[in-house]
């Protein structure tokens, strides 16, 4: 008996490419929103750590000094602050603007895009404040959400 290979099929006809590839097309549209929403939430969470980086830097500062600093490269100079957070190629610029005898505060700028804008700041306190935020989209702040 030989088989009969009338029935088989070789290959996907056009039509049924088509609807794979309007389907994939499909689910990429849906999730590229949410994958760049995950990417700047990861990057907040990234200020908001470099934030309490600086924060311990300036309680530790102020211990040897009675007070604190506005100038981020004598805390990394003094081996209180990662050089990365200090050399402003990240996707948040850091500052102190206001640092004195009995508090200070530091801030978080998001750089970098037309989309998201906004930043965090924190003080001598610990208190983490601020948010970022695009138009139309919830405002990212740091942490789980």
């Amino acid at each position: 008996m030989t088989p009969d290979t009338a029935g088989t099929r070789r290959g996907w006809s056009l039509v049924e490419v088509f609807v794979v590839i309007t389907v994939i097309s499909i689910l990429i549209v849906i999730s590229v929103p949410t994958f760049g929403r995950a990417v700047e939430q990861s990057q907040a969470d990234i200020a908001a750590a470099n934030l309490r980086a600086i924060w311990t830097a300036e309680r530790l500062y102020w211990l040897e000094n009675h007070t604190y600093t506005a100038d981020l490269t004598v805390l990394q100079t003094n081996g209180l602050l990662d050089p990365a957070v200090v050399s402003g190629n990240t996707v948040y610029v850091y500052q102190v603007p206001s640092a004195g005898a009995s508090n200070f505060t530091a801030n978080a700028v998001r750089t970098g895009s037309q989309r998201w804008t906004g930043g965090f700041t924190i003080d001598d306190t610990g208190t983490l404040s601020g948010l970022v935020q695009a138009g139309g989209q919830p405002a990212i702040v740091p942490g789980f959400q």
